[in-house]
């Protein structure tokens, strides 16, 4: 009895279709069919043929050795390469005369991987591996100065920028923080002014400080704090005397200014 007829019968003691086989061992009708036929040109070659005659002899019953090495003798072609399937790769061979590996060489092995990889795992990572800071959102703000020139510049969108990378120490609080930046401004501290969240007024560092160059000192004056967004009055007295008076919020996330909605009022 060929491989084909061997399957097949064995199928039919098994009360199996060919439908079924295909659905257990995941190879199509056809192959099951052509291989029941002794026909192995849709297997795909040796490696795939003997793979999908043990597959099946495992599915319907019939022991798949005998199979094999009748199919070894009738079709395979010569080479080491196409004497093996999927199944026989898995499977490891105990060749004789080969010592086993020693069983405490293994969780040897076994123990120092693992260590390597908690140790790796807790490893602390370079700071430049951290994600960026997400950036403000788009806000509508007015600077107080446009630069050089003292008078109120028209309302404009901002475009999103990141909190400032450079260190500086952080007021604690809403209020304490557009405190401290106007206390910088008058202090002409521009720089720390500038990580406080003037870099979110819309224009660059250069623009930023020139739009200072006529003031002489700002008074500010809190009018009210609701969670991060402070509402303030702020007295600007220029350098030629004059004082002009401007009213907005001020809304800070974690100690910067990140957004800045304030009007001339007088």
């Amino acid at each position: 009895m060929g491989i084909g007829e061997a399957l097949a019968e064995a199928r039919g003691q098994a009360g199996l279709t060919v439908t079924e086989v295909s659905q257990r061992t995941r190879i199509r009708e056809t192959i099951i069919t052509g291989i029941e036929c002794g026909d192995y040109s849709a297997c795909g070659g040796d490696f795939y043929a003997r793979g999908n005659i043990r597959s099946i002899a495992k599915v319907v019953g019939a022991d798949p050795e005998p199979l094999i090495r009748e199919y070894d003798a009738v079709h395979r072609a010569p080479g080491p390469l196409s004497a093996v399937s999927l199944d026989e790769l898995a499977t490891p061979v105990q060749t004789p005369g080969r010592r086993r590996p020693n069983r405490t060489t293994v969780l040897g092995l076994a123990l120092a991987v693992t260590i390597g990889f908690v140790t790796y795992s807790f490893l602390p990572r370079s700071p430049h591996s951290a994600s960026a800071p997400p950036a403000a959102t788009n806000r509508v703000v007015t600077d107080r100065h446009t630069e050089g020139s003292g008078t109120p510049q028209a309302q404009q969108t901002v475009a999103p920028s990141l909190r400032p990378t450079v260190p500086v120490r952080r007021p604690a609080g809403p209020v304490a923080t557009v405190r401290a930046y106007v206390a910088a401004i008058n202090g002409h501290h521009y720089a720390r002014a500038w990580r406080l969240g003037g870099r979110n007024t819309g224009g660059s560092y250069s623009q930023f400080v020139s739009g200072f160059s006529t003031t002489a000192r700002d008074t500010l004056t809190i009018l009210s704090v609701t969670n991060g967004v402070v509402t303030a009055r702020l007295t600007a007295r220029e350098t030629d005397g004059t004082v002009n008076t401007y009213q907005g919020t001020y809304t800070v996330d974690h100690g910067v200014i990140v957004g800045f909605d304030v009007l001339q009022v007088s």
